[in-house]
């Protein structure tokens, strides 16, 4: 098997950007464009030499693989990533449809409002035309956390739905034996004693909103487990004003009691391991799953 890396040419992160969405990720949306007639070509290829043709591609791919729905034995399915709920409120939202749930949970909803820039609502709705051409849905969840919103979308986008998850590593019965030095240290401490916190890849934070979560954390006097990575912030800080933003000596004070970790961390593990009581989360839809799992309660 063979990758080919494409290179194009990428702004560099905006610290004075009034969004804390990644946008400088959008050209790497954008290439995906030039995609369509190498993936026509290929698609015409192998139809001509399978006597049935499954495609399985993400949303934001649905433009480049538009030329699947001539070919007469070929079928295209969307893998959704993230959470029934949040697509059936979205599919809604955006097609102008009321939402159909409940008074309590409705008000429970957040507002959209800046949470999504101009450049992305475009190119959503750039996507959107195209998504027609599918069969159906798959989804990594399950119908026992969301068959509600499953049917819902089923009623709405007039597609079948499949639920197929968690979809999550099959081997994690085997952490102990891994050399990192978050499983090592989890390995030393107390059954359910330990809190994880990571907000994911993507997400962003301001120096004080670190001193403050880190201010809590020592006066907790919880154990935890913090993976604050450069890729949290998206790059919009530098090393240093990083290294500055915890209180003075905090570092020091909770060195072998508590861990922080500024690299990648085998999150799917941490969460599995027997020390692990706890999970402070963005709650993205992966880490959710893994949570739910997992059976490790997660605070937002």
């Amino acid at each position: 098997m063979t990758f080919q890396l494409l290179k194009f040419a990428s702004p560099p992160p905006d610290f004075n950007a009034l969004s804390k969405f990644p946008l400088h990720h959008q050209p790497l949306w954008d290439v995906t464009l030039l995609l369509r007639e190498p993936i026509a070509s290929f698609l015409r290829d192998i139809s001509s030499k399978s006597r049935r043709l499954i495609v399985v591609h993400d949303f934001f791919m649905s433009y480049s693989v538009q030329d699947v729905s001539p070919l007469l034995n070929a079928e295209s399915y969307i893998f959704n990533c993230i959470s029934a709920f949040t697509l059936y409120c979205s599919s809604c939202l955006f097609s102008g449809m009321s939402v159909q749930l409940g008074e309590e949970l409705l008000k429970k909803l957040p507002s959209l409002e800046g949470a999504m820039p101009d450049e992305v609502k475009n190119f959503i709705a750039l996507q959107s035309p195209y998504m027609a051409f599918r069969t159906g849905d798959i989804h990594n969840t399950s119908k026992v956390i969301e068959g509600e919103f499953l049917d819902l979308l089923a009623q709405v986008e007039s597609k079948q739905q499949w639920a197929i998850g968690p979809i999550l590593p099959i081997k994690l019965n085997h952490i102990s034996n891994r050399n990192n030095i978050c499983l090592e240290w989890l390995n030393k401490q107390p059954p359910r004693s330990v809190l994880y916190i990571s907000f994911g890849t993507s997400t962003t934070f301001s120096d004080r909103e670190v001193m403050e979560l880190a201010m809590g954390l020592e006066q907790s006097k919880q154990k935890f487990i913090w993976v604050l990575r450069e890729a949290n912030r998206v790059d919009i800080f530098t090393g240093e004003s990083r290294k500055r933003v915890f209180p003075e000596g905090f570092e020091e004070r909770v060195k072998g009691v508590r861990l922080l970790v500024r690299e990648w961390a085998p999150q799917p593990e941490i969460v599995a391991h027997s020390s692990t009581g706890g999970f402070m989360s963005h709650c993205g839809w992966n880490s959710c799953i893994e949570s739910i799992t997992m059976e490790v309660p997660i605070t937002a």
